[in-house]
């Protein structure tokens, strides 16, 4: 399955004084994304152990998730129009108690991409807010949507003096 293309409905008020979608809108699309990936139904028996009727956050019973760390680069500014953009999401990496996906947030096609992010996402016990280690079932319901982390164009680290 690799990634999921989620369509998001921009509204007028996203737009900031400058014209483009706004910052902090473009990481509440990301989060849109996010929760409907986690939201999504498992295809049939495509994980094992999975319920037939299993999502990702129904397999982390009364475990939850905190962000741990997001990471947005602007590559375009994103202009109101009434279509969606898209916002592709994926898992990038799995840790012990964490996962990393990634986004691009472009046009349907892909032709244009106006961010691209990764967020770490730790699974926490609800009752004592400390990560917990990922079982198996939820670990393989993140392969997938497995593919390759973000290249972000990052600027090279000065040299010391």
């Amino acid at each position: 399955m690799s990634s999921l293309l989620i369509p998001i409905q921009m509204r007028f008020g996203d737009i900031d004084s400058y014209g483009h979608v706004n910052n902090v809108t473009m990481l509440q699309y990301l989060e849109d994304a996010r929760v409907r990936l986690m939201a999504r139904p498992l295809p049939g028996d495509a994980v094992a152990g999975a319920p037939a009727d299993a999502t990702f956050r129904s397999l982390l019973g009364d475990r939850m998730t905190v962000i741990g760390r997001q990471e947005v680069e602007y590559t375009q500014q994103l202009l109101y129009r009434p279509e969606p953009v898209f916002v592709r999401v994926w898992v990038s990496s799995v840790g012990g108690s964490s996962f990393v996906l990634d986004y691009a947030v472009q046009e349907e096609d892909g032709s244009r991409v106006y961010a691209v992010a990764q967020t770490v996402v730790v699974v926490i016990d609800r009752a004592t807010g400390r990560p917990v280690r990922l079982d198996e079932t939820p670990r393989s319901a993140l392969g997938l949507w497995s593919d390759a982390p973000t290249r972000f164009a990052r600027r090279p680290v000065p040299a010391e003096a």
